[in-house]
C-alpha cells in the first residue's frame, strides 16, 4: 500500500468580525491579513509535506459576512496545490445553501464539497475511501452516519463532517455525533469541525479509531490562547502517525497581574513587564487583568499605561481594570462615622474568627467599605 500525508483543519471562520475585539479600525484590518496568512501558512505546510489530502471540517468562510473578493482570493490559494485533494464538509457557519460561495463560484477540480447527504469516494491508489457531508442549513440537530460496509484487507478510511462530538449520546443543533454511533463503522480518522479548542480522543474498537478536532487554526476569541493548530496525518507501513503542528501568526494570550502595594502608574507598568518578559511572548494579542488592593491616591491611567508597552515591544494590549481602592483602616476606624462605626465591628469579628473565617471577613470588610465610601462620595 502507498503512504501518503493528510492535513485536516477546521474553523477558520474567514472575514468573521474579531469578537471582544478593542483594536483600532487599522488593527483589525491587521488581524483580517493575519487570518489570511494563517490559511496561507496551511497551504505551505501542505507544499512542505507534500500532502495528498488537505481536509476541510467546516466553517471555513463565514456565511454572513465572507466577502466575494476573499472567495476568490480562497480559490486562488487551492490552486497553488493541484496536486493535493482538498475535500470540504461544510458547517453551521459556512451551509452549503444556494447562495453560498461553494454554488456560486468555480472551484478547482481537486476541490470536492460534500452536500447534506453522505457521500463515499474511493481513491485505489492509496486504498483509501473518504466518507463525509456537510450542513446545509444553520442548524442540522438530526445525526446520521453513512452506511459502510466491511473494509477490504489493508483499506484506510477517514470520514469528514462538522458536529458535536460526545462521548454519550446527547442532543445539540449541530449535528450531534457519539462514541455508540461511531465505534461499529470501524473507522481509523474521524476529521471533525466545530469545536475551537483542539482535542484527540480514541475509540475501543477493533481499529481503534482516531477523533480529532483539530481545533480553529487562528485565535478568533480571547478564549483562544495559546498554539491554534493543524493535525497531519500519515498513513504508511506502521499505520496512522498523527502530529499537532501550530500554524496561527498571532497567539492570543490572557495574563493577569497582581498590582498590590503599587503606589505608581510606573511600578504598575514594572510588574506588567516582569510578569511579560522581554521575546516572543510579548508578540502576542495580549489582555492584561489587573488586580489587587491599590492606592486610593493611585489612578490607572490605561492610555499612558499601553503607549508605554508598546514602546516596551508589546504588539497589542487590552487593559481590564480590575482592580479596587485600598483605604487606611487606622484613619477611617477613628471616624464617628458609619464607614468607622463598620470597620470596628468588622475588626472585632475578625479578632475572635479562626483563620479560615478571618480571610472571609476581611473580604466582607473591604467589599462593604467600597460600597460606604462610594455612597459617602454621593452624599
Amino acid at each position: 500500500m502507498k503512504s501518503f500525508t493528510f492535513i485536516h483543519t477546521a474553523d477558520l471562520h474567514l472575514d468573521l468580525p474579531f469578537q471582544g475585539w478593542k483594536g483600532t479600525e487599522g488593527q483589525g484590518g491587521a488581524r483580517w491579513q493575519e487570518q489570511r496568512q494563517t490559511l496561507q501558512t496551511i497551504i505551505g505546510l501542505v507544499k512542505e509535506r507534500k500532502a495528498a489530502f488537505l481536509l476541510i471540517a467546516g466553517d471555513f468562510l463565514e456565511h454572513e459576512t465572507v466577502s466575494r473578493s476573499t472567495a476568490q482570493w480562497v480559490i486562488e490559494q487551492m490552486r497553488q496545490i493541484p496536486g493535493t485533494q482538498v475535500l470540504i464538509a461544510p458547517g453551521n457557519h459556512d451551509p452549503l445553501r444556494p447562495d453560498s460561495f461553494y454554488n456560486t463560484l468555480d472551484w478547482p477540480s481537486h476541490v470536492h464539497i460534500f452536500d447534506a447527504k453522505w457521500e463515499e469516494i474511493q481513491y485505489e491508489e492509496f486504498s483509501l475511501r473518504v466518507y463525509g457531508r456537510g450542513f446545509a442549513e444553520y442548524e442540522e440537530p438530526e445525526s446520521c452516519l453513512p452506511t459502510i460496509s466491511s473494509p477490504k484487507e489493508g483499506e484506510r478510511r477517514i470520514l469528514l463532517a462538522h458536529g458535536t462530538y460526545t462521548s454519550h449520546r446527547s442532543e445539540s443543533p449541530y449535528f450531534p455525533l457519539c462514541d455508540q454511533d461511531l465505534l461499529p463503522l470501524e473507522l481509523d480518522y474521524v476529521a471533525l469541525g466545530h469545536i475551537h479548542l483542539p482535542s484527540l480522543h480514541r475509540l475501543n474498537n477493533q481499529r481503534r479509531t482516531w477523533i480529532c478536532y483539530p481545533g480553529s487554526p487562528e485565535s478568533l476569541r480571547w478564549k483562544e490562547t495559546g498554539e491554534r493548530t493543524v493535525s497531519v496525518g500519515t498513513f504508511g507501513t506502521e499505520g496512522l502517525q498523527l502530529e499537532q503542528i501550530a500554524v496561527q501568526t498571532r497567539r492570543y494570550e490572557v495574563d493577569s497581574v497582581d498590582v498590590q502595594g503599587c503606589d505608581t502608574e510606573e511600578q504598575v507598568i514594572r510588574r506588567i513587564l516582569e510578569r511579560v518578559p522581554p521575546g516572543e511572548e510579548r508578540n502576542a494579542c495580549r489582555r492584561l487583568h489587573l488586580y489587587g488592593r491599590r492606592s486610593a491616591d493611585l489612578s490607572l491611567q490605561g492610555e499612558w499605561i499601553l503607549h508605554r508597552l508598546k514602546d516596551e515591544g508589546f504588539h497589542y494590549v487590552e487593559l481590564a481594570d480590575e482592580t479596587l481602592p485600598d483605604y487606611d483602616l487606622d484613619q477611617i476606624r477613628e471616624r464617628e462615622s458609619l464607614a468607622g462605626r463598620f470597620v470596628r465591628k468588622m475588626e472585632e469579628r475578625i479578632d475572635g474568627a479562626d483563620s479560615e473565617e478571618a480571610d472571609l471577613l476581611r473580604q466582607a470588610l473591604y467589599k462593604g467599605l467600597d460600597a460606604l465610601m462610594v455612597e459617602g462620595n454621593r452624599s
